[in-house]
């Protein structure tokens, strides 16, 4: 996986959540591989940690059937008491997954909106 094809998401994050950006990972069905990570995070465990949180990433499913009315599952969003983690779905099996503090839960349907226009625009 190359983290190139990112460059300008990961930038894009990094202007609108400041310092509430933790980490960022591309994955597909069977790799994944961190983009991002602020320099003050702890290194031990990460990885196994980081496979982990990936592995529920692949896992989620929409809430809806994909003939809803609310149209293509996009995105996904968990708010925990200190943080957020937000899946941007590029199809069933790849993605990107943002960790944030929580106080970047802020305004966060406009912000995960910018993303994916940004993401879909890369990979065009």
């Amino acid at each position: 996986m190359s983290v190139q094809p990112y460059k300008r998401l990961v930038a894009f994050v990094k202007r609108q959540a400041g310092d509430y950006f933790r980490t960022a990972v591309s994955f597909t069905e069977d790799d994944w591989e961190i983009i991002y990570r602020r320099a003050d995070l702890p290194r031990e465990h990460a990885e196994e940690r980081t496979g982990e949180i990936v592995e529920g990433a692949r896992g989620k499913t929409a809430l809806r059937r994909p003939d809803s009315p609310f149209g293509e599952f996009n995105a996904s969003i968990e708010l925990y008491e200190d943080g957020v983690f937000a899946i941007i779905h590029e199809n069933p099996s790849e993605g990107v997954l943002f960790s944030l503090e929580r106080d970047a839960a802020r305004d966060l349907a406009a912000f995960i909106h910018k993303c994916e226009l940004i993401l879909h625009a890369e990979n065009r």
